[in-house]
């Protein structure tokens, strides 16, 4: 049973890598966040998580969606996706603007009062309008990367910090003030490392 304050992890991944051996099989991608998730979930504070595979557009429609269901029992929504200017490029070669997914969230009704969307996408933010996800989904923030980076596990260490701030917040509830003092704790303390990523989180003015 998860403890008083622990805040699910609903983390959408694609296929990452594929490669090929030296006879020219392909050999299964086994790279995943799945680990880092498996550390929260294991640890004392028994988070709740649910990872999905997605590799087609229906795919990522279908669980964005899905997401949609129960944001406040899992109001942390990590999308793992291979990241292009202003979107996600999945396995099957298809872009998907940021935009449509805040559109898809939006159009289901729903209130992501308290939530946060983490984008874990090279450059997927770079000039990208997150109004929408704060305005019109409702999001207390959204969060990813300005600038590419390779290989993507590059980026992890400091989402295990990232999302330990984010269970580390006291209530249940991810407001925008809680964000501030997430935003806050990063700089202060992993200034330098916000700036190799050239990471973002961007919260909702109150």
């Amino acid at each position: 049973m998860e403890t008083e304050g622990a805040k699910g992890i609903y983390s959408i991944e694609t296929i990452w890598f594929e490669d090929e051996d030296d006879f020219g099989t392909v050999k299964p991608d086994q790279t995943s966040i799945r680990p880092m998730l498996s550390m929260f979930r294991d640890s004392y504070l028994r988070v709740p998580v649910v990872h999905r595979d997605v590799a087609t557009r229906p795919e990522l429609e279908f669980y964005v969606k899905k997401w949609c269901s129960y944001p406040m029992r899992y109001p942390i929504l990590h999308i793992g996706i291979h990241g292009v200017r202003h979107g996600v490029k999945l396995y099957d070669g298809t872009t998907v603007e940021l935009t449509e997914i805040a559109e898809w969230i939006a159009s289901t009704g729903v209130s992501c009062a308290n939530c946060v969307v983490h984008f874990s996408a090279c450059g997927a933010l770079y000039g990208t309008d997150t109004d929408v996800f704060l305005d019109a989904c409702g999001f207390s923030a959204v969060s990813g990367y300005t600038k590419v980076m390779y290989p993507v596990w590059e980026a992890w260490p400091f989402e295990m910090v990232y999302l330990g701030l984010l269970q580390k917040r006291p209530t249940y509830r991810l407001t925008p003030k809680e964000l501030r003092r997430v935003k806050s704790d990063l700089h202060d303390t992993y200034g330098p490392a916000l700036g190799k990523l050239r990471f973002a989180l961007r919260v909702k003015q109150t």
